[in-house]
């Protein structure tokens, strides 16, 4: 797929019900923004100035191979290539200072989201080499693609000034920045060298040096007068009148760095590893930092594939959700149970946009093995990802940034479960505090980018598990929730356990599954949804700007 990506798009996520191979499609609804800068300025005088959203020292997205994009800070997530299956893998991004972001891969594809506009691509070109990056015109009205050897291609507005597409290089070309007025850009090969085009002008290079790893990108300063180079072990080199602000040249690093982004200001900059590992120097605030796989992080290993690494940090302006205005949005996470809630209540069309971030077989345990009430006998192994829970609420909160998030988990805290090398089970004071303490994690992490949230209690299943069980987990759930003044309890267990008991069939509904675990649409429509939405946007009205 090439061309422009509409903010309004739909983005498409896989959610697995249990550990089988039955899935759902989970929808992500991103909302729009208000226009492009073309359309934005197609409607003023020529004397009206338009004033694009404000870049941030804590706004930043982080861009990884696959073309998953996780914001930070406020910034703003407009979609991403996740659910596509790409020719080649994405290499860079720039952010539209009106909002919104340009992704690139090595065939020079274009992926446009938020107010980002698509002025052309390489595409369907056969390229000598691969492109390698890319940097934007200060006013979003275009931007250039280099390649490896140096070649330019230029869209929109973007001027032509020159390249090294003839010249014989000693090393390939790793990166380019743009000057401030557009008017010209400099190049920068993996030993250091620099190449300046049009008014950016040449304020020395490391192309003589011996460098002990090579560059792999550049920043320049907001008024051009120097630039910032940076090597895979995260060694900063400043020429002209860029500062030095610290690097990592001296630290081990888990993966090496893979590029940089200066603030609005050049009063510091971040460093992004390949791991998504986040460095702070100057004025730059650290806001967070997760990994977008291609699939969620509690996905089965068998049905995952690699995480990809990340390629570029982008310096981006803070999108609607910075102050929960443009439209409400609700994620769910959890496990089953909360996969087929979200599920249910989406197809019912509900007045916000859901993002189903659900993953099944898990909860909010520590993947050790465990034993079932459902089938005594040998233990069920880790299933291999279950450890990572907490990944799973952070991958929802960065791509989705919800105003109310749902949390409903319970049955595999009830189940019988290692732990500290004994079978345990929620009538151990210690395992109990333990899942009391993720719980609160959970909740920390969901509310870490403003949002409410609604902690669900969990209804008595008719497996096995014993209700004193359940009914442990729901006392933490109201004790957790207690500790926040942002959290609500949505009361599950009164819902589908009327008079304190299980019942598949509540006033003709059938609510239960035949495993008598998981709920049914029925269940969800008629006796969860309508409290849960009265919950929902009680809990949204004092962050939300809109209505829901």
């Amino acid at each position: 797929m090439r061309g422009a990506e509409s903010s309004g798009r739909r983005v498409g996520r896989r959610a697995l019900l249990g550990l089988a191979t039955l899935s759902v499609a989970g929808a992500l609804s991103v909302v729009c923004s208000t226009g492009s800068p073309a359309s934005v300025r197609a409607g003023l005088a020529a004397t009206d100035a338009v004033i694009p959203p404000a870049t941030t020292n804590s706004s930043y997205g982080i861009v990884d191979a696959a073309g998953g994009v996780m914001t930070f800070g406020g910034a703003e997530y407009s979609g991403d290539t996740i659910g596509y299956s790409l020719a080649e893998p994405i290499v860079g991004a720039a952010a539209n200072p009106y909002g919104g972001y340009w992704l690139v891969a090595s065939d020079g594809g274009i992926f446009a989201y938020g107010d980002a506009q698509f002025y052309g691509s390489t595409g369907a070109i056969h390229l000598n080499k691969p492109i390698v990056g890319m940097a934007a015109m200060t006013d979003g009205a275009g931007y250039w693609l280099v390649a490896s050897d140096g070649g330019i291609f230029a869209y929109g507005d973007a001027p032509f000034y020159g390249s090294t597409g003839a010249i014989h290089l000693n090393e390939p070309i790793v990166g380019m920045a743009a000057t401030p007025d557009g008017a010209g850009y400099w190049l920068v090969a993996s030993d250091g060298g620099i190449f300046a085009y049009g008014d950016a002008r040449f304020y020395g290079s490391t192309g003589a040096m011996h460098l002990n790893k090579p560059m792999v990108g550049m920043a320049a300063m907001t008024n051009g007068a120097g630039y910032w180079l940076v090597a895979s072990d995260g060694g900063i080199f400043t020429f002209g009148d860029a500062p030095f602000y610290g690097s990592t040249g001296g630290m081990a690093l888990n993966q090496p760095i893979a590029g940089m982004a200066r603030t609005a200001d050049g009063g510091g900059y971040w460093l992004v590893a390949q791991d998504a590992g986040v460095f702070t120097y100057g004025d730059a605030r650290f806001s967070g930092s997760a990994q977008s796989p291609l699939h969620p992080p509690l996905y089965p290993k068998p049905l995952s594939k690699p995480i990809p690494p990340v390629v570029a940090l982008i310096n981006e302006p803070a999108g609607p959700q910075a102050t929960h205005a443009g439209g409400l949005r609700v994620a769910f996470v959890g496990d089953s149970l909360s996969l087929y809630e979200a599920h249910y209540i989406e197809m019912a069309a509900p007045p916000y946009g859901l993002d189903n971030g659900a993953a099944a077989g898990c909860g909010f345990t520590n993947g050790a093995s465990m034993m079932e009430w459902s089938t005594p006998g040998p233990a069920i192994p880790d299933p291999g990802a279950c450890a990572y829970w907490a990944d799973q609420v952070q991958w929802v909160v960065s791509r989705f940034h919800p105003d109310v998030t749902v949390i409903q988990t319970g049955y595999w805290e009830a189940q019988i479960r290692q732990f500290d090398g004994n079978w345990e089970t929620l009538a151990n004071a210690d395992y109990a505090h333990y899942i009391k303490s993720n719980l609160e994690t959970a909740v920390e992490i969901a509310h870490s980018d403003g949002s409410a949230v609604v902690l669900s209690t969990s209804p008595y299943f008719a497996d096995g598990t014993p209700n004193n069980l359940v009914d442990a987990f729901n006392s933490i759930v109201e004790g957790v929730a207690g500790e926040y003044p942002y959290v609500s309890v949505d009361d599950v267990h009164a819902d589908l356990d009327p008079g304190g008991t299980y019942q598949a069939v509540i006033n003709g509904v059938v609510a239960r599954g035949p495993d008598g675990v998981h709920i049914t649409q029925g269940a969800v429509d008629d006796l969860i949804a309508p409290g849960l939405n009265q919950i929902i946007a009680g809990q949204a009205s004092p962050i939300y700007a809109g209505g829901a």
